[in-house]
């Protein structure tokens, strides 16, 4: 994990460990504003991370009840989870765009989900041992928020720094409202989780076996358009900075167009259930060694590129099927 420390252009680097997650720590961005100073995201919510932020706060002379307000850029619990506890200790503001105010409720909510969720997978097609292997692991998820956000960015909403201020840029597509913040007089993109330097970010929803949106769809034309921003580096949420904005945005396009046509060529002449056309896409391990968790982040993702090859006219939805089976259309 890096130390917190000044990174130039008047911004404070906070990183905040998220436990049992591989990407390490959530860097938290602080600025001054003219009531004290605002963070982009926060880590998520427990006893390590939220004295994280309080020793980082520390070495830039600030406390947490400094904190005149918060914006986030999604809903994550690892980017919006300790924004309870800063605003019980500051009384601060919490704001992100409302398109994952209904995904946060959600999260924070006591509902037992289990069952539908068991029942999102029948439909995808997974093995009933699999499924069962689901309910007998099902927990409250980790580092979740207490608190929901009390105000909702809209697109190019300005908020105020001393002297400067961030401009709201909507990115749908890691999350139906994902935001990322420019600071436009130093060409500074708070980039969150929409681009990041060394992994892809995740794309797609938990809602099997076809989203309602177009969640790949939205990625690109969002990445195409924070591309043409005037940006001189970009901070994510994770790990290290990108200079070439443009760069590596071209890298994630080509990343998603290859793996469009390798989905589509997996499917042969064959019809496959969700659950099938995911299991032959290429992962960091096989299929079958694969943990439960990964195969539900990997359905969502396999999901989301199955909605984008149907858009395309590429894929089709087999009628009267269930579980739901697809097969690809022939190239003209």
């Amino acid at each position: 994990m890096t130390e917190a420390r000044d990174i130039g252009d008047g911004i404070h680097l906070v990183p905040v460990p998220v436990a049992d997650l591989p990407v390490g720590d959530t860097q938290v961005y602080v600025m001054e504003s003219p009531g004290g100073v605002v963070l982009v995201d926060v880590g998520w919510n427990d006893d390590t991370s939220w004295a994280a932020l309080q020793d980082g706060l520390a070495v830039a002379g600030l406390s947490v009840t400094d904190v005149e307000g918060v914006v986030v850029t999604h809903f994550h619990p690892d980017h919006v989870g300790l924004t309870g506890r800063i605003r019980e200790a500051s009384g601060c503001w919490v704001a992100m765009n409302e398109a994952d105010f209904a995904y946060l409720e959600v999260m924070i909510s006591d509902e037992d989900r289990s069952r539908e969720e068991a029942e999102l997978l029948r439909r995808a097609g997974a093995p009933e041992t699999e499924i069962d292997a689901f309910l007998a692991t099902v927990g409250t998820a980790p580092g979740r928020p207490d608190a929901l956000p009390d105000r909702k960015l809209g697109p190019d909403e300005m908020i105020p720094l001393t002297g400067r201020s961030l401009r709201t840029v909507l990115t749908p597509g890691h999350t139906a409202g994902h935001a990322c913040f420019l600071l436009e007089e130093h060409g500074v993109l708070f980039s969150g989780d929409h681009v990041l330097a060394t992994t892809t970010p995740h794309v797609g929803e938990f809602d099997f076996p076809l989203p309602q949106r177009d969640a790949l769809g939205e990625y690109l034309d969002s990445l195409r358009a924070v591309a043409a921003l005037p940006v001189r580096r970009a901070l994510p949420a994770h790990r290290q900075q990108i200079e070439n904005l443009p760069g590596r945005v071209d890298e994630l396009l080509a990343h998603h167009e290859q793996r469009l046509d390798d989905l589509y060529d997996a499917f042969g002449d064959e019809d496959l259930t969700l659950w099938e056309a995911t299991a032959r896409m290429r992962w960091y391990r096989p299929w079958d060694e694969t943990p439960l968790h990964g195969k539900r982040m990997a359905l969502a993702e396999g999901s989301a590129h199955i909605r984008q090859l149907i858009e395309r006219g590429r894929v089709r939805r087999i009628p009267g099927t269930e579980p739901a089976r697809f097969a690809r259309v022939a190239a003209r």
